[in-house]
């Protein structure tokens, strides 16, 4: 860790009580297994460095592992990922096996270049798994011993270390980890970069923003007064004390600043004051100083003699007046192998670069590109073209940001590749034979960097560069150029809701340069392109046609041998996998035409290509359409375990954040709430999705909600769909599951109202994306029960809301008939949701048993077992009871039936609104049912006393190695045990575990 001293240190520190006992709150929070993000801010000088350093001091003294990092105002001249580099470099000194079991955190070390070797379509996952790879870090430290990340200065971050920040925040759980952000809040313009970061993080429910404002003024005397104590030994005058600390505006950086200077003609403003302080060291020193200002906050001593020109004594005088007055302090001091100096506090460094001539900022910013190009080491391709840029030597800073986008590509920062790109863009016609400079060309440069800005999350700035390269591409008549271009467009504007057409159009251009050329993994892949294309369009048998074309692509290359010889390594992986996702679009296509079993044939052998190929995206995309096609049969338990392997496979590779990934977390959250295994529906949810940002984690949210809703927690629910709705999205399946958990739970609060807003709402935004939309007949049938509430309320004339219902129900009907399902025909799922509008439906025209019959006997497919309802049968019940009720039978026999066996499925899954209406059901019809606990499953507690035990050691944070310590087993027993308990709860990982025996109420605050 570096430490930059101030003229403070030594001193106790003046005030900040309130901020300080909220830092420590989040430690001990922390140490409990509460993890925590402080996002703290402050102009400049007024003392964030120092509660950072008081924090630290507190956390190392309670047994906290410390890890900091800092970002520097480098503009682009800074690799990216820089404070993380530190943090790397510092985990890999104290724990190195950490490291080495993640192999993605090299791509972080100090002086590393990882180049990624996967397929082409799976190397944009790079900067994933460098996330996933640090998160697991974390979570692997954190486990040993409660830890503090602290990431300072945060205003001067590249984009990549914003993300990773982002990514981190959003995903704190159960870690004892507590991550402390440092930011200048005065530096915030309106256009920074870091302002809609900061607004996307304050709302995660982890994260608390503090605000340190200047002292106050009895605390700046204060201040002012030790100041002087120590570094002026009482030589001013109380007057003297006072004026100082009024001016300083209780600021403590200006306190320093100006104690230092004294009586002797202290100017007004900080810059002045700061400028009056290098104005004083002799000329020799501000020279220097002037050079490392240029350079950065920090410089290497060797750049500072070779640029200054000094001999060494001369040089060293200098560099010692610095040191002397505080202006530099030494880099790392007590590190035999650290070689530079930094500027004490930045603003000294702004002053001084803000102070130079616009002739003099040019040539010394030249003079430090000549010495990077001469010393040409690696990974200094960004400062090279950074000074080079700044001191107007285009054709340097051209060639220099071509190799600064390929160094950035190699730690997996795709935002900082695109920047240098973009520069390179800038200044490629102000270039003589720019193709000579850089060894390529425009097309290949606009490609990459539409392919970076893709990867970096600007999908629009993507697609206009894309169509760019297209044009460039084919202006040099390049054809195999411009196919790669297109492909790339096509696929790009796959991803943007209302672009088919284009995107097919594109597609066929991508084909139709490379139909006379030999088979290759291009010609395939550009089929499977335009196969994709075609099923988006809603063409499927033109998709089957292109997808068998790719394979046959495929298997007419000699691809003998070349998955075990490097030489035809890649474009043997990169053929596989085209083939691979031509199966799985065949499959697709199978299924559409009620050919499963053959479908299901043609995904398991994709499934089986992809990862013999290493194409780690097209084999979680198998898994996610095989588990698909067996949810959307009704086989739910086939389809769980497909879903649960598929999240495996992607946390293996490192892939557990990727898209394919999220929509498997989503299925399976589906599908565990469709079979009643609430609590495990609920941890995955809470643990995937509820701490992550909407941006990231919306369909999880959204498909946990469905519980939130069944089980009443009904404001929780109110909560998700605010921080939704400050993300717009067209995501069709957020509309839908949003709208159905909104709609019930506005139902259960008794405001139906609300509930039918909710599903007009979402079926107008459904509607925008596909007009027959089979979501609809779900959001139609509980948009028809609120109808049927509002006239039960009152709230409405029963023949207005009949109309209405009436609208509604011929939506359902229409979207059944004429929308596009996976298969030839209407699944289980579309078939009960019809079922159930339908029944809805007669709660407005006449009580109908039989009608609720035929819905409970459609929602057969859900349920966890044999005699076991599901929570839509148990809907279902309570209805049929009613309907039975107004239609005049007896409250006994088949009405008392159904309300027992509603109340026992609404017990047996927690869902305390069906419970309470059926009770208030049975209380008005005079029926008396069980008591709960005999209409509770029998399910016993798994766990036994030792299991329990160990498990509850756990969920305080305790390691294996710990909890065989303090129960007196040794570690290999404490790894059976958790064997066992996940084995049990079904779980996954031991954060799983933990939060599902809480749900169950298995652990409780007083076990651990």
């Amino acid at each position: 860790m570096t430490s930059v001293a101030r003229l403070g240190v030594g001193i106790d520190l003046v005030g900040r009580g309130p901020e300080l006992a909220a830092l420590e709150a989040a430690l001990r929070g922390a140490a409990a297994g509460r993890p925590a993000g402080v996002l703290l801010a402050g102009d400049a000088g007024v003392g964030k460095s120092r509660m950072v350093t008081e924090t630290v001091e507190r956390a190392t003294a309670a047994g906290f592992t410390v890890l900091v990092g800092r970002c520097l105002d480098t503009a682009d001249a800074a690799l990216p990922y820089l404070p993380f580099t530190e943090i790397a470099g510092t985990l890999a000194a104290a724990r190195p096996e950490i490291v080495a079991e993640r192999p993605a955190l090299r791509r972080l070390l100090p002086g590393e270049v990882v180049r990624d070797t996967t397929p082409g379509d799976d190397s944009g996952l790079g900067q994933l798994r460098v996330f996933d790879a640090v998160l697991s870090a974390l979570d692997a430290l954190s486990a040993r011993s409660p830890t503090l990340l602290v990431v300072e200065d945060l205003h001067w971050a590249d984009r990549s270390s914003r993300d990773l920040l982002v990514f981190l925040l959003s995903r704190l759980t159960a870690q004892r980890l507590v991550v402390l952000a440092t930011y200048r809040r005065d530096d915030l313009h309106r256009r920074h970069p870091l302002r809609p970061v900061l607004s996307e993080l304050v709302r995660l429910p982890t994260v608390e923003r503090l605000e340190l404002e200047p002292l106050g003024e009895a605390e700046a005397l204060e201040l002012v007064r030790r100041l002087a104590q120590r570094w002026t030994d009482g030589a001013l005058t109380e007057d003297q004390l006072r004026r100082i600390a009024r001016r300083s505006e209780g600021n403590a950086f200006f306190a320093e600043e100006l104690v230092t200077a004294g009586s002797s003609g202290v100017p007004e403003g900080l810059a002045e004051v700061l400028m009056a302080r290098i104005e004083a060291l002799p000329a020799q020193t501000q020279r220097v100083l002037r050079i490392a200002a240029v350079s950065g906050r920090r410089v290497r001593h060797e750049r500072l003699a070779a640029v200054s020109g000094l001999d060494d004594e001369d040089l060293d005088q200098a560099l010692r007046e610095a040191v002397a007055q505080h202006v530099l302090v030494l880099d790392r001091p007590g590190d035999p192998t650290a070689d530079g100096y930094v500027f004490r506090h930045a603003l000294l460094r702004e002053a001084i670069y803000q102070e130079l001539l616009p002739g003099e900022r040019t040539r010394l910013h030249a003079r430090h590109a000549e010495h990077l190009a001469a010393k040409a080491e690696p990974g200094s391709a960004a400062e090279l073209a950074h000074h080079a840029y700044a001191g107007h030597d285009l054709v340097r800073a051209l060639a220099a940001s071509v190799v600064a986008a390929d160094e950035a590509d190699a730690r997996s920062a795709p935002a900082e590749a695109l920047f240098q790109l973009e520069r390179a863009l800038e200044l490629w016609h102000t270039v003589p034979d720019p193709e000579t400079v850089t060894g390529t060309c425009e097309a290949a440069v606009t490609r990459a960097a539409s392919w970076y800005a893709s990867h970096a999350g600007d999908p629009d700035r993507a697609v206009q560069l894309g169509r760019r390269a297209v044009e460039l591409a084919e202006a040099d008549k390049d054809d195999l150029m411009t196919a790669r271009c297109a492909r790339g467009l096509a696929q790009l504007l796959l991803d943007l809701p209302g672009h088919e057409p284009e995107a097919l159009a594109t597609a066929r251009r991508a084909l139709a340069l490379l139909t006379e050329q030999p088979p290759s993994a291009d010609l395939a892949w550009a089929h499977c392109t335009l196969a994709r294309a075609f099923w988006r369009v809603d063409r499927p048998a033109d998709a089957d046609e292109h997808a068998r074309a790719a394979v046959a692509v495929v298997d007419g290359m000699d691809l003998t041998g070349s998955l075990q010889h490097r030489a035809g390594e890649a474009i043997g992986a990169e053929a596989i996998g085209a083939k691979a996702d031509g199966l799985i679009t065949m499959s697709i296509c199978a299924q559409h035409i009620g050919e499963d079993e053959l479908s299901l044939r043609l995904v398991r052998d994709a499934r089986r290509l992809a990862h013999r190929a290493g194409h780690q995206t097209v084999e979680l995309r198998s898994y996610y359409n095989l588990g698909l096609q067996l949810f959307d049969s009704g086989r739910l338990a086939e389809a769980a375990e497909v879903f649960r392997e598929g999240e495996q496979r992607a946390e293996e590779v490192g892939l557990g954040w990727s898209g394919y990934a999220i929509d498997l977390r989503v299925v399976h959250v589906l599908t565990m709430y469709q079979l009643g295994e609430w609590d495990r529906a609920e941890a995955a949810a809470r643990i995937a999705g509820r701490a992550v940002s909407a941006t990231v984690g919306s369909r999880l949210a959204a498909a946990g909600m469905l519980v939130a809703a069944a089980r009443g927690r009904l404001a929780e629910v109110e909560r998700q769909l605010a921080e939704l709705a400050n993300h717009s999205s067209a995501d069709d399946q957020v509309m839908v599951l949003a709208g159905i958990a909104g709609a019930e739970a506005a139902l259960w609060a008794g405001d139906p109202g609300e509930a039918a807003r909710r599903v007009a709402a979402a079926i107008r935004g459904l509607q925008g994306v596909l007009e027959r939309h089979l979501g609809t007949i779900a959001l139609a049938a509980v948009g028809i029960g609120a109808q049927a509430a509002l006239v039960g309320s009152g709230a409405v004339p029963a023949a207005a809301a009949r109309a209405e219902a009436e609208r509604l129900a011929a939506l359902a009907e229409d979207a059944a008939a004429h929308g596009m399902p996976r298969s030839s025909r209407l699944g289980p799922e579309g078939r009960a949701w019809l079922a159930w509008a339908r029944a809805e439906l007669t709660r407005l025209t006449g009580p109908d048993p039989a009608a609720w019959t035929a819905a409970i006997t459609a929602f057969e497919y859900e349920g966890g077992r044999p005699g076991a309802p599901g929570y839509r049968q148990g809907c279902g019940l309570l209805r049929r009871a009613e309907a039975r009720l107004a239609r005049g039978e007896p409250a006994v026999g088949a009405v008392a039936d159904d309300l027992t066996a509603a109340c026992a499925t609404a017990t047996r899954l927690g869902a305390e609104p069906l419970a309470g209406a059926a009770r208030a059901a049975a209380r008005r019809a005079g029926v008396r049912l069980a008591s709960p606990a005999a209409d509770r499953a029998p399910a016993g507690d798994p766990l036994t006393p030792r299991e329990r035990a160990v498990l509850g050691l756990v969920a305080a944070g305790r390691t294996n190695r710990q909890v065989g310590e303090e129960l007196y087993i040794s570690e290999k027993t404490v790894s059976v045990h958790l064997s066992r308990v996940m084995a049990k709860l079904g779980a996954s990982s031991r954060t799983e575990a933990v939060s599902v025996a809480y749900a169950r109420g298995l652990l409780t605050p007083s076990t651990d």
